[in-house]
Formats: C-alpha cells, sequence, structure tokens
C-alpha cells in the first residue's frame, strides 16, 4: 500500500477525532444517569498534572470559637483541622486497530468515511460501557484501573483499608455508613432502613445530604413496589435527559444494571471526577503494527480518577436480595 495512504488515512481518522473529541467526552458522561449527574453539578474538575491527586479534608471542627463576655478572652491555638487525601492518577486506553487490507478495499470516500465513523463509535461505546462497570468496582490498583464505589463507599467500613491514601480503620471520621440488608424483607423493612440511611449520612445538616440514590436494577424495582402510583414523583432533570428515576423523601433514584444489590446514597458536592485536560480522549499517534504488513494501531487515552473528600455522608445499603 503506497506510503501516502496511509499518512492520509492517519490525517484523516486523527482529524476527525480531534474534531469531534469535545461532543465524544459530552455524549459518554451524558449516556449513564451517574456520570451525567456528577456533570450537570459541576463535578468532573480538572487537575494539570501532578504525581497525585490531592483533596483537602476537615476532619475536626475549630476549637477557637466560643461565647464571650465583657472583658472576655478567646483561643488563639492554631489547631490542626486539616488533612489531605491523596489519590492515583488512572489511565483509561482504548484502542484503534487498522488493518492494511480493509483501509485497501475501503479506498472509496464513502467507505472509508464509514468505516472510519463506525470505529470511532465502537470506541466511544466501549469507553461508556468500561466507565459503568468501573464505577460499582472495588479499588483499581490491582488493575490500574480508577477506584469505583465498591471502595470509596464500602460495606463494611470498619475494615482496615487505605482510601486516599487515609485507613479507614484507625480514623473513625474517615468512614461511610453502611446497612447490611441481607436476609432481610425489603417489603418490611426496606423504607425503613433507606430512612435511617438518609439520617445518618445527613446527619441532620443540609449540607451533608445525599443528593441522588444510585441502585441496582432489583432494589430499584422493590423501592417501586413499595409506592403507591401517587407517590411515584420523578427528577425533571433527570427525566429530560432520558433516565428512568423516582424520588425518595426529594432525592432522585436511578439504576444501573452493573450496582448489583447495592443502593448508594451520595452526595456528589463531595464526589468528584478529575481528569487532565492535557490528556482527555486524547488520541495518540497511529503506530505501526510489528509483524503486520500495513496493519496499524492508535489509542485514545484519558487520565482520571474518582475521588471523594467527605466519606461520613456517603452510605451504602447492600444484601438487598430479598423482595
Amino acid at each position: 500500500m503506497p506510503g501516502t495512504l496511509v499518512e492520509a488515512l492517519d490525517n484523516l481518522y486523527t482529524t476527525t477525532w480531534q474534531n469531534m473529541k469535545s461532543q465524544v467526552a459530552d455524549q459518554i458522561f451524558d449516556a449513564t444517569p451517574f456520570y451525567f449527574w456528577l456533570k450537570s453539578k459541576g463535578k468532573m474538575k480538572t487537575v494539570s498534572g501532578g504525581r497525585f491527586i490531592a483533596e483537602p479534608l476537615q476532619y475536626a471542627k475549630n476549637d477557637n470559637v466560643t461565647w464571650i463576655g465583657r472583658g472576655g478572652t478567646v483561643s488563639l491555638n492554631d489547631q490542626e483541622f486539616l488533612t489531605v487525601a491523596y489519590y492515583e492518577w488512572r489511565y483509561l486506553v482504548a484502542s484503534i486497530v487498522r488493518f492494511g487490507v480493509d483501509d485497501q478495499k475501503n479506498r472509496g470516500k464513502n467507505q472509508i468515511i464509514n468505516l472510519m465513523m463506525a470505529k470511532l463509535q465502537n470506541a466511544r461505546d466501549s469507553l461508556i460501557s468500561e466507565l459503568e462497570s468501573r464505577l460499582f468496582a472495588g479499588e483499581g490498583s490491582s488493575q490500574n484501573a480508577m477506584d469505583g464505589l465498591l471502595h470509596l463507599v464500602q460495606d463494611d467500613p470498619t475494615v482496615a483499608s487505605t482510601v486516599g491514601g487515609i485507613d479507614q480503620s484507625a480514623n473513625s471520621w474517615w468512614r461511610n455508613q453502611s446497612i447490611n440488608m441481607t436476609g432481610v424483607s425489603f417489603a418490611s423493612s426496606g423504607v425503613e432502613n433507606m430512612r435511617k440511611m438518609l439520617n445518618n449520612t445527613m446527619n441532620n445538616l443540609k449540607m451533608d445530604a445525599p443528593d441522588i440514590i444510585v441502585c441496582g436494577q432489583q432494589p430499584y424495582e422493590f423501592y417501586e413496589d413499595n409506592l403507591l402510583s401517587y407517590y411515584r414523583i420523578t427528577n425533571n432533570k433527570l427525566g429530560d435527559a432520558g433516565f428512568q428515576n423516582q424520588v425518595f423523601k426529594g432525592i432522585p433514584m436511578v439504576w444501573s444494571p452493573s450496582c448489583g444489590n447495592r443502593m448508594y446514597f451520595l452526595n456528589t458536592r463531595f464526589i468528584s471526577l478529575v481528569y487532565d485536560p492535557a490528556l482527555f480522549f486524547d488520541m495518540t499517534e497511529w503506530k505501526a503494527i510489528p509483524d503486520q504488513v500495513n496493519d496499524r494501531a492508535a489509542q485514545i487515552v484519558s487520565a482520571m480518577q474518582l475521588t471523594v473528600s467527605r466519606r461520613r455522608c456517603q452510605g451504602v445499603i447492600y444484601g438487598i436480595d430479598t423482595a
């Protein structure tokens, strides 16, 4: 195959992807309800470079706040109330492979465009699927993957486990809320436990109240079965975006097939999807595949991580397996 055709196709793929990159990024994060919600709340944060992603945390109150009378004095102690959680960068990669014989057979303009768009759209759809399944996974270090909710909001927050570089077993303020419903009927105790989880996470503080509930299909349907039809309220923002949802005490609830038998009560004020704008769905240069004549590959690469900066107002009800 003449080098000019190879170079022309390299440039066509790269230029087309760069032109559609921002639109594709929006499509990826608008495709599933949690990421759509996070994006709509402005919780996709940019961080440029660095060895780690640092999240400042407040773990204590200011003891210098007090009441005084005439001539009273106040404490000026420099109190330690801040610490930092550190999260590792993770790199999401989608490879696109071109075979020289396909390039040769599809040399007509329409055929080339159709083949190219099919490959790029397949990469987009695969990224959507991976981000959704990874969201409900555990710690990503062993797979070089993004941390998921199973790690950030744990079933047992008292066991020895490091989240953001902080051991939750040694720091009670760094534990999420959890309720085990294994073997317990949802019909008799589900809403009661949801109410308890809401109170536990918000502690009657408006800023700590969850703003979204994410669960699996079965818990979603169990809750739906408990509602009378005239109580079935939905969130307009999610509904207008095409996501099925219902509401619990004013909090929208959505479901994902990847979530299993859990129900997460999440305060996205303290959850972020952090990414590096210099490496966000960018396509690498095209490279020849060794020992494969005229076959080439490129990657779409993103640097990102899911972080949490306040765990005590996040919660999970798990083991929801009995109607």
